[in-house]
């Protein structure tokens, strides 16, 4: 039986207690029975430590998942896609015209909102919008001539999606 030392095994590491025990008889391995017989290694030192180094670096890993798990849940991954190309039908009167959308078009209770990007439109007249209902259909009537460009986002929460480009002919 060795005697136990205070002293460190290798100039390199830390480990104090009793130094590294080599078997000198062949030992048969349990874990793997068709192996056959074999020489076996014992290191009692080390692997007592590394295992608990492990063990505290595995845990220090799981509390940072843990902690920062809900936030990431939290956050949207993608986000709103532009809205469909509407129907552009005409309006009421020569100065208006009429855009709606099918069911899928945007998303359901989003907020659409359609500016008018031409500058010779009053800035009153060049926002119009709709709410879509549940399953994302929407119709507006806009401030729009022959030749205007229309921009149309969808909002919902606190995201807004990037502006569908519609020319009114």
């Amino acid at each position: 039986m060795p005697v136990r030392s205070n002293r460190p095994i290798g100039s390199a590491t830390q480990v104090r207690g009793m130094p590294t025990e080599l078997p000198t008889k062949y030992a048969y391995t349990r874990d793997f029975p068709y192996a056959g017989v074999r020489r076996g290694t014992c290191y009692r030192a080390c692997t007592m430590l590394r295992r608990k180094l492990v063990g505290l670096a595995a845990a220090a890993v799981a509390s940072v998942f843990a902690a920062l798990g809900p936030a990431g849940c939290a956050s949207p991954t993608l986000p709103l896609p532009p809205p469909a190309l509407p129907t552009v039908a005409a309006g009421p009167d020569a100065n208006h015209v009429r855009l709606s959308s099918t069911c899928g078009g945007v998303e359901g209770y989003a907020l659409i909102v359609i500016v008018n990007e031409n500058p010779a439109v009053p800035g009153d007249q060049a926002v119009g919008g709709s709410i879509a209902d549940a399953c994302g259909a929407w119709d507006a009537t806009v401030y729009a001539h022959a030749g205007d460009v229309l921009d149309i986002t969808q909002e919902l929460d606190e995201s807004a999606s990037t502006p569908t480009r519609v020319l009114v002919r």
